[in-house]
């Protein structure tokens, strides 16, 4: 076990601040009684108590409930709806030294004789003129406070509590299904209470509104926080609490001082204040708002803070099973999205830790575990699950037995702050790649005009996919969001759907109701008897039918493409099965890419011909091929790289480029990430080269994550951003790029043209710098003669490749010489088939040989042919580029490695290794097709058949087909890149394919 540095035990821990070892919560409360008996304790609907009114009250039910047979350490039930009388029986119980739990009185009721149950309480509380009947305990119900105070029954109370005896429960819903109820100590409550004080200052001028659900722990603190402070709390009419302009009214009647909302009822406040701004006065005496219970909307939050200049906000964060809450921070205009939670208060502690059970590092993300003062004991009568979430404590450095496993995920930024990551359960595999949908959400609330934005998993077609509901402010298109949120995330992160909202419900307690949002998904389609089918030949109603039964977003147009409606290769690979059954007709995912219409699919096979065999309208138009004209350079760069921009950082190539970037050169490489702020840009760098085994702690201070976007405008970076690194960059190493292998040049446009536009901008601006083009061989038709190599030199312009991503990178390579043309020193690098590392055999996993190799391994076979591939590893490429780099060498490059690699040794070696059987390849093909359609979910298998032609034709005349490039390609001046970096001393290709086969052998062990 890993024990935490200095610095980090700095972050864990909150202030120690010792206690007097009696205090709890009622001494407090009865303290402040004592000082101020006369002053208002609590106004409520029937009007006011003072604390000596209040306490009168408590010590008459304490009595009651001890002629009851309560005794200390019993555990006593609050049915009730809320209200005064609420207040008065927790701090009855509290009083008896006995256990609180309170309940809904509206629950259904096997439910709530079910909790009550598990209580084995010697008395159940109820609201004032409640039955007592059906209870399996004595039940009491509480006077009303409007009317007399009670008299004193004879029998004594117990002695006040301690702080090691328990004080209250709460039910919490259990991921089994089954609730459990969270157990906490006087000695956490207590904790809590006073450091609220030292924060928030405990003057008898608080006013305090309890909005929060009576059985949720937020109204614990609403509660019972100002009675210790000698203040007030409010307790509105419990239907108010969710009327939200009931709750202005009440905040601005009684002059409240401090609240607190969850995220979307406080999003919901804002729009509010937006469509009636005659409400803004009445929350002029707000002073302090708590926000938890769910990650923040800063969005939310400052525009609240700019109609309330006078506001604090302060985020918190802890779960039931913490005594409320742990973690505080008070939220300014300077904070990052999203929003840090913060800090451990006094007397806690909160560490993140890896999948190993070790202090995370800054930046990586783990799960969040707490522990010190604020730490309960479990849950009632569940020791099972008790064992499960609070664990020994492995950190002598800190307090106490044992720590609490939140199951939330977060990270330690190198501010020192604690963020918010997520749930693990909310942590998804989507068709196997793994998906954060708080990062999704955060993604599409960037986008100004959204209010708030949630994401969910949603079940359509076989398959599961992302489901993002968002409220906007404005005029917002569905398919203007999807463009924001693509631009943000990978294709595999953008949701497929998108449902626009006039507000996102909410449960009884304010949370987002995400079972009315799963319902919302069950909406029929638009293509039904009213819709446009009805006019449309039976044909296009067939495939309607086919396309709406596969893709989440309903398709409303016969010209709706399939790709912008939501579908990706994995859905394309259904279509192309689902429509091979109905027509009778072989159909590949080529095909579809192809005709992505219904229009043009319909027509296809109406006239009984093979759809489209290119894509259609994919070519570059001439004002793409344009250079701006105010793109020209002011110098030429010399001397060594000492600020280098890399793309790409956190891909296969570009990882790779910037470890050998750290390792072989002094510069500070700054690294464009897309991501929401720096903290997170530089753990996406991080988890890149931990992933790919490059990470170094000795060189790891010279990377500088920048967040930004290559598809945006002035590459999605702020101004002060720009012009940094304007001023400070010498060298561009442009990697970063979209690689589709069967989408068109539309698809790839926005990222690879237009990214490559902008970065040449940002080189010919302010410190002359040298651009270094990553591109690939399939950028370059092949030569007229046919077997004439093709030269390391600009592709002439009439001719151009017949690939969407091809086209893209023929487009961006012609921009980059046209900067040349006026001056920009430029270095072309194209790249073909780039395989794993001699040192690691860590795979590219989009490559197309890593695609047929898992193909192969999962149907336990592989076909032989007279194919070769081209056969250059990533360290190689890493080498050679670096070395232009340093030397500054312009110009045209292929980094191919010399020599062939027959497909049959390729995929050989994995036979032999995995004792796959030799087939043909008509029977492969079978093998993974009937695969594919078992596991219609597998994007890889997906993706291998995107590659393979159908057995009707010759493999090698296919769009999978390999060839050896180095042949067809002139590498003459990449040699002497290869000589100046001395990649001659790297393993050979058959070290290289035996550290290939043994990656995937260790995966399997």
């Amino acid at each position: 076990m890993r024990a935490p540095t200095e610095r980090q035990l700095g972050q864990f821990r909150g202030d120690t601040v010792p206690h007097h070892p009696d205090v709890t919560a009622w001494s407090l409360v009865e303290a402040a009684a004592a000082r101020t008996p006369d002053a208002v304790a609590v106004e409520h609907p029937g009007g006011t108590l003072t604390y000596r009114g209040l306490m009168a009250r408590v010590d008459a039910l304490a009595g009651r409930l001890a002629d009851a047979g309560v005794r200390r350490g019993g555990f006593v039930p609050l049915v009730m709806a809320g209200g005064p009388e609420l207040l008065v029986a927790m701090l009855a119980v509290l009083r008896s030294a006995a256990v609180f739990v309170p309940l809904d009185e509206q629950w259904p009721g096997p439910r709530l004789r079910a909790m009550v149950d598990a209580c084995r309480p010697a008395a159940v509380l109820l609201s004032p003129g409640a039955a007592p009947d059906g209870w399996s305990a004595p039940a009491i119900a509480v006077d009303p406070v409007s009317g007399p105070a009670p008299a004193l029954p004879a029998r004594p109370v117990p002695a006040p509590p301690r702080p090691d005896e328990l004080a209250y429960g709460f039910y919490t819903s259990g991921s089994t299904g089954t609730p459990k109820c969270a157990l906490n100590l006087h000695s956490g409550l207590a904790n809590r209470l006073l450091a609220m004080g030292r924060r928030f200052g405990s003057t008898p001028r608080n006013v305090v509104l309890q909005n929060s659900r009576h059985t949720f722990d937020s109204s614990l603190w609403q509660l019972l926080w100002p009675l210790t402070c000698g203040s007030r709390v409010v307790i509105p009419r419990a239907h108010d609490i969710l009327d939200l302009t009931a709750t202005v009214e009440v905040i601005g009647r009684h002059r409240v001082t401090m609240t607190d909302f969850v995220p979307t009822i406080l999003t919901a406040l804002v729009e509010l204040l937006d469509s009636r701004p005659e409400l803004v006065d009445g929350l002029a005496s707000l002073r302090m708002l708590l926000v938890g219970g769910e990650e923040i909307a800063p969005q939310s939050v400052r525009a609240l803070q700019r109609l309330l200049p006078q506001l604090r906000v302060t985020n918190t964060y802890g779960p039931t099973e913490a005594s409320i809450g742990s973690v505080f921070h008070e939220v300014s205009a300077e904070d990052p999205a999203p929003v840090p939670i913060g800090r451990p208060i006094d007397n806690t502690w909160a560490v993140v830790l890896d999948e190993h059970g070790e202090p995370a590092r800054t930046g990586e993300v783990g799960e969040i575990c707490i522990g010190g003062a604020c730490l309960g004991t479990g849950y009632l009568g569940d020791p099972d699950r008790t064992a499960l979430a609070f664990v020994a404590n492995p950190f002598p450095e800190l307090p106490g037995e044992r720590m609490y496993r939140t199951g939330d995920l977060g990270h330690y930024g190198a501010d020192g702050l604690l963020y918010f990551d997520g749930r693990r359960d909310q942590q998804v595999k989507i068709g196997g790649v793994r998906v954060e949908l708080s990062e999704i959400e955060h993604a599409v609330a960037s986008h100004p005009a959204v209010r708030e934005a949630k994401v969910l998993v949603s079940d359509h077609g076989g398959g599961q996919h992302l489901a993002a509901f968002f409220t906007v402010r404005g005029d917002l298109t569905k398919h203007q969001l999807r463009s924001h949120v693509r631009a943000l995330l990978p294709a595999e992160l953008v949701p497929k759907r998108f449902v626009r909202l006039d507000a996102v419900p909410v449960n009884g307690n304010g949370k987002t109701d995400r079972r009315a949002l799963a319902e919302l998904l069950k909406s029929p389609s638009p293509t039904g008897p009213d819709g446009w089918t009805a006019t449309g030949s039976s044909t296009e109603r067939a495939l309607a039918e086919l396309w709406n039964a596969l893709l989440p977003e309903p398709v409303t147009s016969p010209d709706a493409d399939f790709f912008d409606s939501g579908g990706d290769s994995l859905h394309a690979q259904r279509l192309a099965l689902a429509v091979s059954a109905r027509f009778d007709t072989p159909l590949s995912i080529r095909d579809i890419v192809h005709a992505p219409t219904i229009a043009l699919q319909a027509a296809a096979l109406d006239g009984g011909r093979a759809l489209p065999a290119a894509p259609t309208a994919t070519t570059a138009p001439a004002t793409d091929l344009t250079l701006p004209a105010d793109i020209r350079p002011a110098g030429t760069p010399s001397g060594p790289p000492r600020h280098v921009l890399l793309t790409g950082a956190t891909g296969f190539i570009g990882a790779q480029l910037l470890h050998d970037l750290l390792e072989r050169t002094d510069a500070t490489v700054h690294c464009l990430v897309r991501a929401d702020g720096p903290e997170a840009a530089r753990r996406r760098v991080v988890d890149a080269l931990h992933r790919y085994r490059l990470w170094s702690d000795r060189t790891a201070h010279r990377i500088h994550a920048v967040p930004g976007d290559l598809s945006g405008p002035a590459l999605g970076l702020d101004p002060a951003d720009h012009r940094r690194l304007a001023e400070q960059v010498d060298t561009v190493v442009h990697a970063g790029a979209m690689v589709n292998l069967v989408r068109g040049y539309r698809a790839h446009r926005r990222t690879n043209v237009t990214g490559t536009v902008e970065l040449l901008r940002l080189a010919a601006t302010g410190r002359p710098a040298m651009v270094h083009f990553v591109s690939t061989l399939a950028a370059c038709p092949a030569e007229p003669a046919g077997d004439t190599p093709v030269p390391e030199r600009p592709v002439p312009a009439g001719r151009t490749p017949d690939t969407g991503y091809g086209q893209s990178k023929w487009a961006a390579e012609q921009l980059v010489q046209a900067a040349a043309d006026r001056g920009l020193a430029v270095a072309v690098h194209r790249l073909g088939e780039v395989m794993p590392s001699t040192r690691t055999g860590i795979p590219n996993p989009g490559s197309r040989v890593e695609l047929l190799v898992r193909a192969c391994l999962r149907v336990g076979a592989y076909f032989t042919s007279d194919l070769s591939t081209d056969y250059t590893p990533v360290d190689h490429v890493g080498r050679l580029l670096v070395a232009a780099v340093t030397h500054r060498r312009s110009g045209y490059f292929h980094l191919l490695r010399p020599g062939p690699l027959p497909l049959d040794d390729l995929l050989g070696g994995f036979g032999s290794a995995f004792g796959l059987r030799k087939v043909e390849y008509q029977d492969f093909w079978q093998a993974v097709h009937r695969a594919a359609a078992a596991a219609p979910d597998d994007r890889r298998l997906a993706g291998a058949l995107a590659l393979l032609p159908v057995p009707t034709t010759r493999p090698e005349r296919s769009p999978m087909a390999f060839e050896d490039a180095a042949a067809r390609f002139s590498t003459t001046r990449a040699a002497r890149l290869a000589v100046l970096a001395d990649a001659r001393a790297l393993p050979s290709n058959p070290d290289g394919l035996h550290r290939y086969v043994a990656y995937h052998a260790d995966r399997r062990g």
